[in-house]
């Protein structure tokens, strides 16, 4: 699992570690069982502090896509798929809302999204 953080971005580290936890659970790169790195390798790899990434952790569990056993660490739960389906629906409108302001914004015209859209479809 490959997790990166932007500094610049002004979305908070804790919440940008639990958002990609989070879509690799729901997109199926998380299987139930798998555990997470350990909090201390997770904040050493980062190079955040253990704090920011024990939040992540924590609202992980309280989202009940993670739970923490004694002796293992934080491991995967299994998740509704129905409620996984909706989660990433979810994100996707936030995002295409962003991606619809900045357009916008920037006065580009629905084929010029259309084209950039088409570009990263095939490379993805």
């Amino acid at each position: 699992m490959k997790i990166v953080l932007s500094s610049s971005s002004g979305v908070p580290l804790y919440e940008q570690i639990k958002t990609q936890i989070r879509a690799a659970v729901y997109g199926g790169d998380l299987q139930v069982g798998d555990r997470l790195p350990s909090l201390r390798q997770l904040a050493a790899d980062l190079r955040v502090s253990l704090m920011t990434v024990t939040r992540a952790y924590n609202d992980l569990v309280a989202d009940k896509l993670v739970h923490n056993e004694h002796g293992r660490g934080f491991v995967v739960l299994e998740v509704d798929t129905d409620s996984a389906r909706q989660a990433t629906r979810e994100r996707v409108e936030a995002a295409a809302t962003e991606l619809v302001a900045a357009a916008r914004g920037a006065r580009m015209s629905r084929a010029d999204v259309d084209v950039i859209l088409d570009q990263f479809w095939s490379t993805a």
